[in-house]
């Protein structure tokens, strides 16, 4: 199991939790599914057709798996997906933890997430979650490089020593200078 928080939910931030997900796990699945989040999924057609984020199938094809989309109002395609959030939800953050980072916070989800590896599965009850990874791991696709899907911008500082980021404002000096900025 990995699990990392994030402030937002922009694109960068999607494309480092696959990373992050994806070293974790020594690999990438063949197929993901995909809850027409506005980050992987651009437009939804009539039925199961879907047009995918171009950026987000950058990702896709440098991992080589196969993203998949959910059929809008129809639950039963994601209904383990959803029994699995309610879980974790109950599993970690029952009472409501505290946290001073995000940073604090992941730190704090990888450890459970190595405690919670150490469970029975649900199904094979002779086993633990992590007895089951180990057996499914050489399935993975291999990574072979680190897709850096980051954007960088160039901005200029304003007269009063700003840039805008996000609808954020930073300083820096000196003013009207060009600057590049990792956006992300």
């Amino acid at each position: 199991m990995f699990l990392a928080a994030y402030p937002r939910e922009t694109q960068e931030m999607v494309f480092d939790a696959h990373i992050r997900a994806f070293t974790c796990f020594g690999g990438a699945p063949k197929r993901m599914i995909y809850d027409n989040l506005k980050t992987v999924v651009d437009v939804i057609f009539a039925g199961k057709e879907h047009q995918f984020n171009r950026r987000f199938l950058t990702l896709a094809n440098h991992y080589m798996f196969e993203p998949v989309a959910c059929t809008p109002e129809s639950g039963w395609e994601k209904g383990q997906v959803e029994n699995q959030v309610g879980n974790v939800r109950e599993w970690l953050f029952t009472p409501t933890p505290r946290f001073e980072s995000f940073a604090e916070l992941n730190a704090w989800l990888a450890l459970r997430c190595e405690e919670l590896a150490g469970r029975r599965h649900p199904e094979q009850t002779g086993r633990t979650i992590a007895d089951c990874f180990i057996e499914e791991k050489p399935l993975l696709i291999p990574v072979k490089a680190v897709f850096d899907g980051y954007v960088e911008k160039t901005l200029r500082i304003s007269s009063t020593c700003l840039i805008k980021v996000d609808h954020n404002r930073s300083a820096y000096l000196p003013n009207g200078r060009i600057v590049s900025f990792h956006c992300g």
